[in-house]
């Protein structure tokens, strides 16, 4: 009982650290925004084991913070991953004030995604405590900015460390996800010409146009999108998400912007769903039409992640929750996660912790206790497995 209250504290004391990722004012670090305070928490909870410890920048201010724990062999360390950074709070009663209630904990961060780093922090500290040595080393990474840049896992991947596979924090209900899709932000602005409305003849209507370029995709999507499956992640997706355009009820609108979601499966890539897109407009459009539109990606342009199902560290990671849940479910998620860019640059990724993704960004926002007690074991039986084969 000792442990689980420790761990239930753990999570509870991170939860009551808020580190609300300020998005598009990167550098902001005021309360509640920023992993300061976390990062400092994280900290603390591993000096005591005399093991080193480096902050490194994701932004200016905002730190990610690397345990490296030493183990027997001397091949690359597994990376044991999760965020810091959480979405706000609004819509939320307390966000930051943990409450524990009916075998749950709620506030945000609980599922996505402080409980996946209550795990690997409260794992970690029970071998160190007992003594037991690490048959391979890790590193512990609890990094900044996943929720908007991702700035935090470019960094560690720049830095040029080598891993013999990671463990990438987020609600997976414990499965065990080999596959997710990437995510691209894509913009499309058509230009038209602006013209009283009572002559709209005399000029371009941008929003009509823009109609024209969502029927298109919508119909193109729809058609293609279905024939192309990923045995663990389905078809694509996209989504016009947000639009903009006119200034006035008596101005024929000169500009029109829609803002749009893809989800790209393992096996395709950003680059390539985007040139699609265009060839659509391209062939359906009248080229008059297309000559208006400009096209622009966002912030975030990442990959999709996979591993094949019989990996060592899949393998690995079935035998650990087999043996403490007698069972084991590898699957594939349609979200994204750092694991794309870990993935990318090499690293084998498995995507693993505690928590449900529609608790994710919820305005009820919780994970069960069950789960993650459960997660410190599996995480534990892992890092206590002699090989990964």
């Amino acid at each position: 009982m000792a442990a689980k209250q420790e761990l239930v504290q753990l999570l509870c004391d991170l939860i009551a650290l808020p580190s609300v990722n300020p998005e598009q004012s990167r550098e902001c670090t005021e309360a509640p925004f920023g992993e300061a305070r976390v990062a400092d928490y994280v900290q603390r909870f591993f000096a005591p084991f005399g093991l080193r410890i480096e902050r490194q920048q994701a932004v200016p201010g905002r730190e990610s913070v690397l345990v490296h724990v030493p183990g027997a062999s001397s091949g690359p360390p597994l990376l044991l991953e999760a965020h810091m950074d959480t979405v706000g709070g609004e819509g939320m009663d307390s966000p930051f004030r943990p409450r524990v209630e009916g075998g749950r904990i709620y506030g945000r961060g609980t599922s996505d995604t402080k409980s996946a780093l209550a795990a690997e922090m409260m794992a970690l500290k029970e071998v160190l405590e007992e003594s037991r040595s690490l048959p391979r080393g890790c590193v512990l990474a609890a990094t900044a900015d996943e929720e908007y840049g991702m700035l935090g896992a470019r960094r560690l991947v720049e830095s040029g460390m080598a891993f013999s596979g990671a463990i990438v924090g987020e609600p997976t209900a414990l499965q065990i996800v080999s596959a997710h899709d990437g995510q691209m932000y894509c913009r499309i602005t058509a230009r038209g010409q602006a013209a009283h409305t009572s002559n709209p003849q005399n000029g371009v209507n941008a929003i009509y146009l823009m109609n024209e370029v969502i029927s298109v995709l919508r119909r193109r999507s729809d058609s293609a999108y279905p024939q192309r499956k990923h045995p663990l992640c389905g078809s694509p997706v996209l989504t016009v998400s947000v639009i903009h355009g006119g200034v006035s009820e008596h101005i024929v609108p000169d500009k029109c912007e829609v803002w749009m979601d893809f989800r790209v499966i393992p096996g395709e890539t950003c680059g390539q769903a985007l040139e699609e897109m265009k060839g659509w407009l391209a062939k359906d459009l009248d080229p008059a039409s297309f000559e208006r539109l400009e096209f622009a990606t966002a912030h975030k342009m990442e990959p999709p992640a996979e591993i094949p199902g019989d990996h060592p560290l899949v393998r690995a990671m079935v035998r650990a929750s087999s043996s403490v849940l007698g069972r084991a479910q590898v699957a594939g998620v349609r979200y994204n996660t750092n694991a794309s860019h870990y993935s990318a640059a090499g690293t084998p990724c498995v995507v693993f912790g505690p928590g449900h993704i529609s608790q994710a960004h919820a305005a009820v926002e919780f994970v069960e206790i069950e789960q993650l007690g459960a997660a410190v074991n599996i995480l534990k039986s892992l890092f206590l497995e002699g090989s990964l084969s």
